[in-house]
């Protein structure tokens, strides 16, 4: 037999309820939320304020950690629509909300098959959007700042965003094509950096090539530009003086290399 004062707590006189969502910031940082409960809170925040209303604890799903600092325990937003029951029944003093309740408008554009995000990068050869999704096979998560991941598994259109507030983004395309857009890109490969293709081509004003070894493996390599130089651990390869030998015997003599079409 369960003793009384514990009764409400196994759920034998348990109350659910719906509420919007009027606060996330847990000053325990425990992911507790308030909610002000249709039919319990009146409305009228002079007749009860949100800071008088009780924290809330939320199921978060078995796949977010819950423990040791892993997972993400909280994604809900202020204005949700959220589902919960009291631990305490009848004293409703004690909300535990069990999931949300998206509205009319809720969705995200881009679950819908609606984009308007800008992709247009300028590099020669680069592919076209490949944005396909047809809803619900795109799986999109957004921040409140902008960011953005979309994992998209629309039939033949298959692809993986990931995208920063500023418009820079990685893009897995269809095809297995990758697609970048930074304002500037830095990469520290520690140790080595191998790159291997049928023909690299490099647009730029100036490229600059700091190395002790420098290998690239590749049938062509282009580099265009309208203007500038193309550097070698300081050596100009646009103009710059050498020393060569004409012929056997014959003694070194010093020229200049103009402009080459390809290096």
């Amino acid at each position: 037999m369960i003793p009384k004062p514990y009764i409400d707590f196994y759920g034998d006189q348990t109350r659910w309820f719906i509420g919007r969502v009027v606060s996330i910031t847990d000053p325990l940082y425990l992911g507790r939320i308030k909610v002000r409960i249709f039919g319990v809170h009146s409305e009228n925040t002079i007749d009860i304020p949100d800071s008088d209303l009780p924290w809330a604890q939320v199921v978060a799903p078995i796949t977010e950690g819950g423990t040791d600092g892993l997972g993400n325990n909280l994604g809900v937003q202020v204005g949700s629509n959220v589902f919960g029951i009291f631990l305490d029944g009848t004293h409703s003093q004690l909300p535990l909300v069990v999931g949300s309740m998206p509205k009319e408008g809720d969705v995200n554009p881009l679950i819908r098959g609606e984009s308007s995000l800008d992709k247009t990068v300028t590099v020669t050869g680069a592919p076209s959007d490949p944005y396909a999704a047809e809803y619900p096979h795109n799986k999109v998560t957004q921040t409140t700042s902008g960011h953005v991941i979309e994992i998209d598994d629309t039939p033949e259109g298959e692809r993986i965003h990931i995208r920063h507030k500023s418009g820079s983004f990685i893009e897995f395309h269809p095809d297995g094509s990758l697609v970048i857009k930074t304002t500037n890109t830095y990469i520290d490969a520690g140790t080595n950096a191998n790159i291997k293709a049928t023909n690299v081509n490099v647009e730029a004003t100036d490229v600059t090539v700091t190395s002790t070894t420098s290998t690239v493996t590749s049938d062509t390599v282009n580099v265009t530009g309208t203007s500038g130089d193309v550097v070698v651990d300081g050596v100009s390869l646009v103009n710059h003086t050498h020393q060569h030998i004409d012929g056997p015997g014959l003694a070194a003599t010093v020229g200049t290399t103009q402009k080459p079409n390809k290096v």
